[in-house]
C-alpha cells in the first residue's frame, strides 16, 4: 500500500504539471511567414574566407624622449616666473628671474679687488724692475737676496690677480643662475612655484618636454620582443583620438621584467599633433596570418540580442543564429561561428 501511495502521488504531480504546461489545451500554430525577407528587395553573395595579419596588441603609455625639471643652483627669492602650464617656449627664453642683488654686489666686489690686484702687480713689476737695473749696473749696490724678494712679491702678485679674476668669473656665473631659461624648445607642463617664494637648489620650480620626441612606451611579451628589430616599421593606436599612426621602434630594453616576462618597446611617432604624454595607445604588433569571416553588416538581422543571417540551403532559404566579432572600418562585420566558406546569404 505504501508503494501504491507513492505511485499516486507521483502521477498527481505529473498531471498538474502537464497542465501547467498547457499539455491539455490546443495550441496555436507558429506562423513563419515573414521570417525571411523578400528575395525581390535582395541579392545573394557568397560567404568568402579572408586572409588577414594576426595582430598582437601590447598596452603602452605615450611618453617624451626629451623632458626635463627646471631646478636653481642657487637659493634665492624668486621675483618672476614668465610661463604657465601649456605654454610654448623657445631655447634660450627666460623662465624664472630670482632675485640677483645680493650676486650683482659680490661681482662688483670681485672687479673692486681685481682692480687693486693690477695695481699691486703694476708696482711690484716697477720694484723688480728698478733693481734689476741696478743689480746690473753695480753688483754690490743691492744684495742677490733683496733681489730675489722682489722677484717673489712680483710672482705673488700676479698669482694674486689670476686668483681673484677667477672670482669675478665664479661671481658673474653665480649671477647668470639667477635667471632660468629654456634649455631647448617645448611645452611647459608643470608650475611648481609663484613669485615670492624662496627656490631652493635643486628644488623643482617647472617642468617641460619636448613634444617633437613624443614616442609609446609598451611592454611587450618576451616571445614576441625577441623578433622585433630596432628600425622596424610598426602602427600604434590611440584610443582617445580614434587614431593610427605610424612609428618605427627606436630602441627595445635589453632587460626582461621578472614579474611580467616582458620587454620594454620604444617606438618614435610620426605626425604625433595632439598626442600628450601620459595618453593611452596601443602597440600593434603582427605574429603571422589568421583566416577570418566578414560579412556586410546589412546580412545581419537582430532579434533581442541575437544576431542572424538568412542562408541559402536545398530546402530554401533559411534563418541561422551566428555569433559576430568586431565591426571593421569598411563596414563589415566579422562572423565567429555559424557561417562556413561557399555558403550564400541574403542581403537586404
Amino acid at each position: 500500500m505504501k508503494f501504491i501511495g507513492i505511485a499516486l502521488a507521483m502521477a498527481m504531480l505529473a498531471g498538474v504539471m502537464a497542465y501547467l504546461a498547457g499539455f491539455f489545451e490546443t495550441k496555436i500554430p507558429i506562423d513563419y511567414r515573414g521570417v525571411v525577407p523578400s528575395q525581390a528587395e535582395s541579392r545573394w553573395i557568397a560567404v568568402e574566407i579572408t586572409t588577414e595579419p594576426l595582430i598582437e596588441k601590447a598596452a603602452g603609455t605615450v611618453r617624451a624622449k626629451v623632458e626635463t625639471v627646471i631646478s636653481p643652483v642657487i637659493t634665492a627669492t624668486i621675483t618672476s616666473i614668465f610661463v604657465y602650464a601649456g605654454d610654448e617656449v623657445k631655447r634660450g627664453d627666460v623662465l624664472v628671474q630670482l632675485d640677483a642683488r645680493e650676486l650683482r654686489a659680490r661681482v662688483d666686489q670681485a672687479r673692486q679687488a681685481v682692480a687693486a690686484a693690477k695695481a699691486r702687480l703694476k708696482q711690484a713689476e716697477k720694484d723688480y724692475g728698478r733693481l734689476l737695473r741696478i743689480y746690473k749696473a753695480d753688483v754690490g749696490a743691492v744684495s742677490k737676496a733683496r733681489l730675489d724678494q722682489v722677484e717673489t712679491a712680483l710672482s705673488e702678485a700676479r698669482a694674486d690677480l689670476l686668483r681673484l679674476q677667477r672670482q669675478v668669473d665664479e661671481a658673474r656665473t653665480a649671477l647668470s643662475y639667477s635667471k632660468l631659461t629654456a634649455p631647448f624648445s617645448g611645452r611647459i607642463v608643470e608650475r611648481y612655484a609663484d613669485p615670492g617664494d624662496t627656490a631652493r637648489q635643486g628644488q623643482p620650480l617647472l617642468k617641460m618636454y619636448d613634444p617633437a620626441t613624443i614616442r609609446i612606451e609598451a611592454s611587450v611579451r618576451e616571445s614576441i620582443a625577441s623578433k622585433l628589430t630596432k628600425g622596424k616599421t610598426m602602427i600604434t593606436e590611440i584610443d582617445a583620438l580614434n587614431r593610427r599612426l605610424s612609428g618605427v621602434v627606436e630602441e627595445i630594453v635589453p632587460y626582461a621584467d621578472p614579474g611580467s616576462r616582458t620587454f620594454l618597446v620604444r617606438v618614435s611617432l610620426e605626425n604625433a599633433t595632439g598626442l600628450y604624454p601620459g595618453m593611452f595607445g596601443r602597440l600593434l604588433i603582427p605574429v603571422g596570418q589568421t583566416k577570418k569571416i566578414y560579412i556586410p553588416a546589412d546580412a545581419v538581422t537582430h532579434l533581442g540580442q541575437l544576431d542572424f543571417v538568412v542562408v541559402k540551403t536545398g530546402q530554401g532559404p533559411a534563418r541561422r543564429y551566428v555569433r559576430l566579432g568586431t565591426r571593421s572600418r569598411d563596414g563589415r562585420v566579422e562572423v565567429i561561428s555559424g557561417l562556413r566558406a561557399g555558403e550564400e546569404i541574403l542581403i537586404r
